[in-house]
């Protein structure tokens, strides 16, 4: 299950990148938000969810140390804060670029925080057998 967690952590960070393009090309040349905006921005909320969900199994299945609990929170804030900004984009009477740009921006930028927590960097390779982020203290 870390594998899947570790390598899903590409998906949904390259994904996020891309919506994040995509939303601030839509908001600068003030394009109308499409049905194509609504399902792309979904998707990345819902790989989010899926990563939350893998993280939280870990932890229920034993995997945790303390220094996970600043992941933890942040990355449930990601997913938390980029759902109530794309429900409240969907229920508004205009729905737009705007709220659906924040939630992303922000979903990343606690993403990024979440994994600087546990002493990686979001693009480091940990699924496929590199090198840890710091090197092992020596006696």
């Amino acid at each position: 299950m870390l594998h899947a967690h570790s390598a899903l952590r590409y998906l949904v960070l390259g994904l996020g990148l891309a919506c994040l393009v995509f939303f601030t090309l839509g908001l600068t040349q003030k394009r109308p938000y499409s049905k194509t905006s609504q399902i792309f921005v979904t998707i990345f909320a819902g790989l989010t969810h899926l990563q939350a969900t893998l993280g939280l199994a870990m932890v229920a299945m034993g995997f945790y140390y303390p220094r996970l609990i600043g992941h933890i929170v942040m990355m449930l804030a990601a997913a938390v804060t980029l759902q109530v900004l794309l429900i409240r984009n969907r229920k508004s009477t205009a729905p737009g670029y705007k709220l659906p740009l924040i939630g992303i921006v922000v979903a990343l930028l606690l993403m990024t925080g979440g994994t600087f927590a546990i002493g990686r960097h979001p693009f480091q390779a940990t699924v496929f057998g590199s090198a840890p982020a710091t090197a092992p203290a020596t006696p």
